[in-house]
């Protein structure tokens, strides 16, 4: 059904060309005894304001503590990084597309960084790939969950939108290497 909604563009995804401010994410959605990996796109708009790094999904009331714990060390990291001597002043927002449900963990923070990067350097992202990864305050990647079926929704998904079917990227914590147990068509 995901995967029909997606050819159809009821669903808006991009695995070609560049985009600032917009990365694609993964995700693993839960249906009871099963599970599966699609992406996300992850978007980002800036300005000159004060208002800080805004959760779109959090204002929604859509977001569960753990993401909106994820927004918030991507935030200190800023300000750690960029206003240790002056205010960043900033707005960024930060948005999880097309998503109508409640979303909820911190494997996406590093796709989310990335998205507020490019949006505020005004530096496009590649849309062949894709990221997962949690981080801390400190700027560290650190391992997810759900690594084997978030790869192969991205590969399923990269197959049903490009043409070319080749030139794909994941960027996944490198303590998750050790987990990955693919599919045979999908390893490379």
């Amino acid at each position: 059904y995901v995967i029909d909604m997606i050819k159809n563009d009821d669903i808006l995804l991009s695995v070609e060309g560049e985009r600032i401010g917009q990365v694609n994410g993964l995700t693993v959605s839960d249906m009871a005894d099963y599970s599966f990996g699609k992406i996300a796109r992850i978007t980002c708009t800036s300005s000159a304001n004060d208002d800080g790094l805004i959760n779109i999904e959090r204002a929604s009331r859509l977001s569960g503590k753990i993401h909106d714990k994820g927004v918030y060390i991507i935030a200190g990291f800023l300000h750690g990084l960029l206003s240790r001597k002056k205010a960043l002043g900033i707005s960024a927002r930060i948005c999880f597309e097309q998503s109508y449900g409640y979303i909820d963990g911190d494997s996406a923070s590093a796709a989310e960084l990335i998205s507020v990067i490019s949006s505020l350097a005004d530096i496009p992202v590649n849309q062949r790939f894709a990221i997962t990864g949690s981080m801390n305050q400190l700027g560290e990647i650190q391992p997810i969950g759900g690594v084997n079926e978030k790869i192969e929704g991205f590969v399923k998904i990269c197959n049903v939108l490009s043409r070319s079917r080749k030139g794909f990227g994941l960027i996944i914590p490198r303590q998750n290497v050790n987990n990955l147990m693919l599919h045979s068509t999908v390893q490379a």
